[in-house]
């Protein structure tokens, strides 16, 4: 099955539907109360179960104990390590390379509105939204392969330049996945040297591809990414840029439109004045200026940073994203939100 490509559906159902998603702070509360919960049962039945309640106690180890803060909450700790980092060497941090903006050299129709411009899974995209859904077109440099292995392709044509219409299913590879409705992937040359795709959510008619696809037109669109960063981890690639997130990707890790084994750092609603709420103690640690909270499960890490505004920085950490603590909080130390940034909606 083509991975890629249910990330595309997931992003697309999660665009459409971001509003409803719960706050960022009450997510961070959800995700680090379960996977403490998680986290207990599968210590509870290992070989070391003792220690590891003391632990989950904060007893015994000179990490877990408890400091209480000035406001006497007994959710404030000591700092703990980071989440485990994989096998190779902790990164240095150099200088930033993240662009300040994302340009998409093709413009769509004007009939939609003002289409979204974003960094997707390291591919310059835009989104437009049209009556009932979306339409995605990804700028790529060399040609895509087949959505899945039993594509159906037919041979077509947008301004001129040939093109071609796949028509496929998400359970051409699985047929135990639950998307059996047909999709549609249109792909052309428009330059010599770059492809478009377009997508349309819903599947509309081949028509109505073929016809989007014919009012693109070059032209640069652009978006500011949401932050500055005057650091990143030596190595790394960005390879997501929205209006509400940025992730950095380490050696190893495939591009892709999701967070897993990447940092993604994004603005949260919450002011993050006080410590999380949830069952994972969190860490009162010092960022540039500012008092940070950092909370750490076996599954995930964050820091949280106070912005000044009601808002707070969020960075989400993955296992294999994992940096010693002086190197995250010196990372986030330099970023900077900018007036771009939309808070996450999860």
């Amino acid at each position: 099955m083509n991975t890629d490509d249910i990330e595309d559906r997931l992003r697309e159902a999660m665009l459409l539907h971001a509003a409803e998603a719960p706050p960022g702070a009450a997510m961070l509360s959800t995700i680090t109360t379960e996977s403490a919960r998680r986290g207990r049962r599968a210590r509870l039945t290992s070989l070391s179960a003792g220690v590891a309640v003391l632990v989950s106690l904060g007893l015994a180890l000179p990490f877990a104990l408890r400091s209480g803060g000035p406001h006497g909450d007994d959710h404030v700790v000591a700092a703990p390590p980071a989440v485990a980092a994989s096998p190779s060497p902790a990164p240095t941090l150099v200088p930033a390379t993240v662009p300040a903006a994302i340009t998409f050299p093709f413009t769509p129709s004007a009939a939609y509105g003002a289409p979204a411009v974003m960094l997707a899974g390291g591919h310059p995209t835009a989104m437009q939204r049209h009556a009932g859904g979306t339409a995605t077109l990804t700028l790529l440099d060399a040609r895509p392969a087949a959505p899945s292995s039993k594509t159906f392709a037919t041979p077509s044509e947008v301004g001129g330049r040939p093109a071609t219409l796949y028509e496929w299913h998400y359970s051409d590879d699985d047929p135990g996945l639950p998307y059996t409705d047909l999709q549609r992937t249109l792909v052309w040359q428009p330059t010599p040297t770059t492809w478009l795709t377009l997508r349309m959510t819903p599947t509309p008619p081949a028509t109505d591809l073929v016809s989007y696809a014919g009012a693109v037109r070059p032209g640069a669109l652009s978006s500011p990414s949401p932050f500055a960063f005057g650091l990143m981890p030596a190595g790394w690639t960005v390879d997501n840029i929205s209006a509400a997130a940025v992730t950095f990707r380490p050696p190893g890790v495939e591009p892709g439109e999701g967070y897993d084994n990447k940092i993604a750092v994004m603005l949260d609603e919450s002011p993050a004045t006080e410590p999380p709420a949830g069952d994972v103690p969190a860490a009162r640690v010092k960022v540039g200026q500012r008092t940070g909270w950092l909370t750490t499960t076996p599954d995930v890490q964050f820091l949280r940073v106070p912005t000044g505004d009601g808002h707070s920085l969020l960075l989400q950490v993955a296992p294999k994203a994992s940096l010693p603590q002086d190197e995250l909080i010196r990372f986030a130390a330099a970023i900077t939100v900018s007036p771009a940034a939309e808070v996450s909606r999860g």
